[in-house]
């Protein structure tokens, strides 16, 4: 009995032992009972056709591959291909063709209108396209330890890949992702959720030209933007949103764009005076039968400025200060990072000439220059005529109050009149001590010279001419009464001869 019960100890310690070594595999036997056996008399498959692997794209099979009895099939033992189905047959089909070693899928042309990715079939891939199809939305979120390292959802008619609720991120759990291929969709959501990690990814964003530009900043602003690459770039746009005054106007920019606008932000905390904190903002230039190029706007408007910022980025073209405490354009003349400039505008300040922007680059190319609100006290007609002449120059001067004087009326209100349609408030610049506007002043409001003796010379020659017709009229009269009379009238008579009487004689 002793050694009955050793035995029975002994077998059941062994066969605990072998249980614990050679666990059952029951899900594996499971999901291999699931898979169609071929019968004994089935010819071997044929070579299966080359997949291609790039990158920037998964796993990836043409058209002329499709299967032609069923909606999927397996190419080799560890990638399935399907065209052409809806969400239940993909289900459908997918349950009999992958298995656990299945880690490369392609669906061409599916048509689904939730694609529901939180599905456990997607856990093991590695590689995962839906290409060509149209996607209603995504729903759900991957997986917790997903192996997908290569997500294809390329030209499916998306218009987001933000799942509903706002709060899930589908891409959250795809630690192992290196590339995304979300091209040639309809998407106007980043997934920023993918700036959020500390891994290196691909992502090719191309042919969705109405994502947000604030996304992609955002992203090339992050610590970790650098490891953010973009794929086909040069094809990649993004929408900026515009506004001027109450218009507002989307515009659609290459993404090189923002980066162009990054570096701009550095230079821009490179203006002095310094800490002003300046707004930067770039424009493309486009110009017939020149390369486009990057310009930049610069605002310094309401910044407590006493005198023009210096040290501008490069290519300048348009320049705010307005609202500030400026008192001269002297820099204009004498920083060369003035040199492109064209749009000045430097309203409400107490700049009190433009003198000294004679000769200066910006003089002779400026296409608006606006110096409203300010304290001119003269206009210098000689300095503007040369650019004013020309066309696309525009110059705005309402609400100064210059001295006025006959140089003024003489000179000044014609170079108005002659320049209104470059002068477009011209009937708004006013003298000063209540004239009115210098386009209504008179003459003889303002020029006045001293009285001389050459001021009577008028009154002198009137009164030689009466005189002299007063001694024509007396001859002739005694003439006349001597001829019938036979005698000179008294006064004649009482002169004294004299030595050239004897020439009437």
């Amino acid at each position: 009995m002793g050694n009955f019960r050793c035995c029975y100890k002994l077998v059941l310690w062994v066969a605990i032992a072998y249980l614990m070594a050679f666990p059952p595999l029951t899900e594996t036997r499971m999901e291999e009972s699931m898979e169609p056996h071929p019968t004994s008399t089935e010819k071997p498959e044929t070579e299966a056709p080359r997949i291609e692997l790039k990158m920037g794209k998964c796993f990836h099979m043409s058209r002329e591959h499709c299967p032609t009895e069923q909606r999927c099939k397996r190419v080799d033992p560890v990638s399935v291909f399907c065209c052409d189905v809806d969400s239940f047959r993909l289900r459908e089909a997918l349950a009999i063709t992958m298995t656990q070693n299945t880690t490369n899928l392609h669906v061409l042309n599916a048509t689904i209108k939730e694609l529901d990715v939180s599905q456990s079939t997607f856990r093991r891939l590695t590689s995962m396209s839906l290409t060509d199809g149209n996607i209603g939305k995504i729903v759900g979120q991957f997986p917790k330890y997903s192996s997908i390292a290569c997500l294809n959802i390329s030209n499916n008619n998306l218009s987001s890949i933000t799942p509903q609720p706002p709060g899930q991120r589908p891409f959250a759990y795809l630690f192992t992702l290196s590339i995304l291929d979300a091209s040639a969709n309809n998407l106007t959501e980043f997934p920023l959720s993918l700036v959020q990690s500390n891994r290196k990814i691909h992502v090719d964003l191309s042919g969705n030209n109405y994502l947000p530009c604030k996304h992609f900043q955002k992203t090339m602003e992050a610590n970790n933007g650098s490891l953010l690459q973009f794929l086909n770039h040069e094809n990649t746009y993004c929408a900026l949103d515009l506004q001027f005054n109450w218009f507002q106007n989307v515009q659609i920019v290459q993404i090189d764009h923002l980066q162009v606008q990054k570096d701009l932000n550095k230079s821009c905390q490179d203006i002095k005076p310094a800490n002003i904190n300046c707004t930067c903002t770039t424009s493309l230039e486009l110009v017939v039968h020149r390369e486009a190029t990057y310009v930049v706007a610069v605002d310094c408007s309401q910044r407590g400025l006493t005198q023009l910022p210096t040290g501008l980025p490069n290519n300048t073209v348009k320049l705010n200060v307005s609202y500030n405490k400026i008192t001269s354009l002297q820099e204009i003349a004498d920083d060369t990072s003035y040199d492109h400039l064209q749009w000045l505008i430097a309203d409400h300040n107490d700049i009190g000439s433009i003198v000294e922007l004679e000769g200066s680059k910006f003089i002779d190319n400026f296409r608006l220059f606006s110096i409203t609100h300010n304290t001119l006290r003269s206009i210098h007609p000689y300095v503007l005529s040369n650019r004013l002449e020309t066309a696309g120059a525009t110059m705005l001067i309402a609400e100064n109050h210059i001295h006025c004087d006959c140089n003024t009326e003489k000179v000044v209100k014609p170079w108005l009149l002659e320049h209104n349609t470059a002068l477009l408030d011209y009937k708004d610049l006013w003298c000063d001590n209540n004239m009115g506007p210098v386009v209504d002043l008179k003459e003889f409001q303002v020029c006045h010279t001293p009285r001389d003796w050459t001021d009577y010379i008028y009154y002198i020659i009137g009164l030689e001419a009466l005189v002299l017709a007063l001694l024509i009229s007396k001859v002739s009269y005694d003439y006349w009464v001597f001829k019938t009379a036979g005698y000179l009238p008294w006064p004649a008579n009482k002169m004294p001869r004299l030595p050239c009487d004897w020439l009437c004689e």
